[in-house]
């Protein structure tokens, strides 16, 4: 095993990290969006965005940005995955501080997130981890032609009836004063792989985007994690939905903190903090 690949999960407390996080960029605000419903669509097809990512046609294409594969893992892996996860504990998730010195640590209990985590007990978590690596270097990166930085440890999240997650983005955060979203958390794309269907409710909504996704086992969607993606998990009616999610930085992307995320896999080492790194032979 390499310095490298023994030190690639790094977690606070672990006794590893020899680091702290803090703002080394100030906060960016975001351009307006979405664009008039008559005006150009961003994504550069050169229609109305009302007539194109944000048509409200039934039958219009997937947006831009926006990836779905399916059937990713397949009905026995995910069957295998939810019948351990519903024999694990589980508890409320708590959403980002996004006030304190460091969100990606600082979180709380908020009523816009009924939402469980559960707690899958190391062997798992370190299988989740390499399959998740496996999306993001072998399928995501290939298709942006990009290379990833790190991304945050996946987690299984429950959601029992009346679970939900109310219309949020997952790297920016909505100043009302400015009426505007600015560029919090390092994280450019987020990632959700579904494990069942065997419940109501519960879509994937994008707002700005009319677009609306029902979850199957073993689809995988990908997204940019700005406000443009401002998404929420509709309440779920009847049964229980699992949903494995993490969020990715970008290799070439300019980074807001430094240091890396709570709990984050590294990928690229050039991101790997200087008082962790190897010292060099003389």
């Amino acid at each position: 095993m390499t310095f490298l690949s023994s030190l690639k999960w790094v977690r606070r407390g672990s006794g590893l990290t020899r680091y702290t996080r803090r703002m080394a960029n100030t906060q960016q605000y975001r351009a307006p969006f979405p664009p008039g419903r008559s005006e150009p669509c961003f994504c550069g097809s050169g229609r109305r965005f009302k007539h194109c990512c944000g048509s409200a046609d039934p039958m219009r294409s997937v947006p831009h940005g926006i990836d779905i594969v399916e059937d990713f893992l397949s009905p026995d892996e995910c069957r295998e995955w939810v019948e351990f996860a519903a024999a694990r504990p589980s508890e409320r998730l708590r959403v980002i501080d996004w006030k304190a010195a460091d969100p990606s640590v600082a979180r709380k209990l908020d009523d816009r997130r009924v939402t469980e985590r559960v707690h899958m007990g190391d062997d798992r978590d370190a299988q989740l981890r390499e399959l998740v690596e496996r999306i993001y270097v072998s399928t995501i990166a290939s298709r942006l032609g990009r290379k990833f930085a790190w991304f945050e440890s996946p987690q299984v999240l429950k959601y029992n009836v009346g679970g939900f997650y109310e219309a949020h983005a997952d790297a920016d955060s909505y100043d009302a004063e400015r009426r505007g979203w600015y560029h919090h958390l390092d994280r450019d794309v987020s990632l959700l792989l579904y494990l069942n269907d065997d419940f109501e409710g519960g879509e994937l909504q994008f707002e700005y985007f009319n677009f609306r996704i029902r979850p199957r086992p073993g689809m995988l969607v990908w997204f940019p994690s700005d406000a443009r993606y401002f998404h929420r998990a509709n309440p779920v009616q009847s049964g229980t939905r699992y949903a494995v999610v993490s969020w990715a930085a970008l290799s070439d992307t300019e980074k807001l903190h430094d240091g890396l995320p709570d709990r984050a896999v590294l990928l690229d080492p050039k991101f790997l903090p200087a008082s962790m790194r190897q010292p060099e032979a003389r």
